[in-house]
């Protein structure tokens, strides 16, 4: 296992790059993210973030360059390790995921004990304790048919955090819901940020990222176009492209 000396970042993607065929989504993509911070990754539909966040936890399989995840460079021929790395990091999607047949506890509780192979009344005790943190005690026995679109995703996350990762990558984690759902998930990330969680979040909501992120990136065709500050890149971006996108979403 190759180990980085010294590692400073929980994720050290360098100069990534990737191909769909003849399509490069992105290519020399470095992103560095420390213990602790709330990284957000803005920009336009089709600029390659969703694309970037699968590749941090190998949904997708990158074409170049390397990603290493608190400190120990990803070798994708080596299964256990990928497999020790990924779970090391929680995936919100946009849509839930959830298993149709299961209850909100059940779905928590599934992953540790299938894939950790961790006791069962271990795990009972932390998926009851994630429920009522995601403001869901009342409803562990419902099935996924009876919870709202923002019930889902805070089940999604309480079942993403019951694996107890290091890391938490969110990817649109809002955008499947209705406007007035999207603040009860939002205010479960910003505990989380609270917490001092890791967490990269791909997001349209601009209003979290200049509250929440301690750093933002503005992605557009592939490219990193910006990277600073919330407040700088929300009240002085310096790039013109920046600020075409900005005014378009915040008007």
């Amino acid at each position: 296992m190759e180990k980085l000396e010294n590692f400073e970042y929980m994720i050290e993607a360098s100069n990534v790059t990737k191909r769909f065929g003849d399509l490069e989504v992105f290519r020399d993509m470095t992103v560095k993210v420390k213990k602790g911070e709330v990284l957000c990754i803005i920009g336009p539909s089709g600029s390659g973030k969703s694309t970037f966040l699968r590749c941090l936890n190998h949904l997708e399989e990158i074409d170049g360059g390397t990603i290493a995840i608190e400190g120990e460079l990803m070798n994708p021929k080596d299964k256990k390790q990928m497999r020790n790395l990924t779970t090391k990091m929680g995936m919100v999607f946009q849509q839930f995921n959830l298993f149709p047949h299961m209850t909100a506890l059940e779905n928590v509780m599934e992953a540790p004990i299938i894939v950790k192979k961790e006791d069962k009344g271990v795990v009972l005790e932390r998926a009851k304790k994630l429920l009522n943190k995601v403001g869901l005690g009342d409803k562990m026995d419902y099935f996924p048919s009876k919870l709202s679109g923002g019930q889902k995703q805070r089940v999604a996350i309480a079942r993403a955090l019951c694996m107890n990762p290091d890391i938490m990558l969110f990817d649109e984690p809002t955008s499947a819901l209705d406007p007035e759902l999207v603040g009860e998930v939002l205010n479960v990330m910003k505990d989380l940020a609270n917490e001092g969680m890791t967490m990269v979040v791909v997001t349209h909501e601009m209003g979290f990222a200049k509250e929440v992120a301690d750093r933002v990136i503005f992605m557009d065709g592939g490219k990193i176009v910006e990277e600073d500050k919330p407040e700088a890149i929300f009240t002085a971006p310096r790039e013109e492209r920046t600020k075409a996108f900005l005014e378009k979403v915040l008007m």
